[in-house]
This record gives structure tokens, C-alpha cells and sequence, in this order.
């Protein structure tokens, strides 16, 4: 990262496509209308999916065996602190796997129960332990608690609202 800043979450890994294809979800699910009408909301409002991957990804320290012993007992490698990080965005099981099985029996012409292992990832808020551990990581990355989220795009307060 440029600046004094520490390494943060998105600049090493993000979700990429877990989080694809819960923005599809969340946006799929809402209605019924042709995507004319969706015109004005692709431009204006982010999916919440995706506005939280960037808030958390943007303020979340990167994983490092530097990290204080509180840290590492809670993440003792990488691959246990990005699960965790997949936890508190909302998506639970293998949202890609059940988009692939979706689209093959589309392919086929079929229709298949919801292959989906929990609900919309949007629809899920971190509890009380889980944003206090998030607490924890923003004062060690930053110093503080009370990070400023800025909304570059001043839409439709999905990065605030997330934030």
C-alpha cells in the first residue's frame, strides 16, 4: 500500500467470485421485471454483497505472523483468517459450486431445488463476538476503532450502509 498505511485485506485477496455470485443472488432474487427496468439500479445502487467486500477488504489488515499472540491464537494461519473474513460477510457453504449446478441443469433443462447452503449473504449481520474481534483487528491495523469509510461515488448509501 502507498502511504504510511498498513497492508490491507483486498490488496493480497478478496472473495472474488463468491462474492459475484452472491451480487447475482441478491440482485436475481429481488424481481420479476426485464432488465430494462433495471437500468437506473446498475448504475446507482451496488449490491450490499459487494460494498461489503470492499469496505471489509479495504480496512481488514492483511494476515501476518507478526500479528499479536491474541491474533494469531484466534488465526493461526491465513487460510483460518480468510474463512473467517468469507463468515463475516455473510456467505455460508460454496456459493460458487451452487451457481455451477444451477447453470448445468439450466443447460439441460431442468430445474433443480435451491443448491444454495444458506440464505442471500446480504441478509446476514456479523454478531456481537465476531465484531468485536473485528474491532480488535481495525485497532491493531490502525490504531483505532473508528475507521472513516468514504463513498467516493455518493450513490445510493450501499458503502455507508455497509461501512
Amino acid at each position: 500500500m502507498s502511504g504510511n498505511g498498513p497492508r490491507v485485506l483486498i490488496e493480497e485477496w478478496l472473495p472474488i467470485a463468491e462474492v459475484g455470485v452472491e451480487s447475482q443472488r441478491e440482485r436475481g432474487a429481488s424481481s420479476a421485471l426485464p432488465p430494462l427496468y433495471f437500468l437506473h439500479v446498475w448504475w446507482a445502487r451496488r449490491p450490499l454483497i459487494a460494498s461489503r467486500a470492499a469496505v471489509l477488504g479495504s480496512t481488514l489488515p492483511a494476515w501476518s505472523e507478526d500479528w499479536p499472540e491474541d491474533l494469531l491464537a484466534r488465526f493461526p494461519t491465513e487460510k483460518a483468517y480468510r474463512e473467517w473474513v468469507v463468515h463475516q460477510l455473510g456467505i455460508r457453504g460454496d456459493p460458487v459450486a451452487a451457481y455451477r449446478q444451477i447453470r448445468a441443469a439450466m443447460e439441460r433443462g431442468e430445474r433443480i431445488n435451491n443448491p444454495y447452503e444458506g440464505p442471500r449473504a446480504f441478509t446476514l449481520t456479523p454478531d456481537r463476538e465476531n465484531l468485536e474481534l473485528q474491532r480488535r483487528l481495525l485497532y491493531h491495523a490502525w490504531g483505532t476503532e473508528e475507521v472513516a469509510v468514504a463513498d467516493p461515488m455518493a450513490g445510493g448509501g450501499s458503502i455507508p450502509l455497509e461501512a
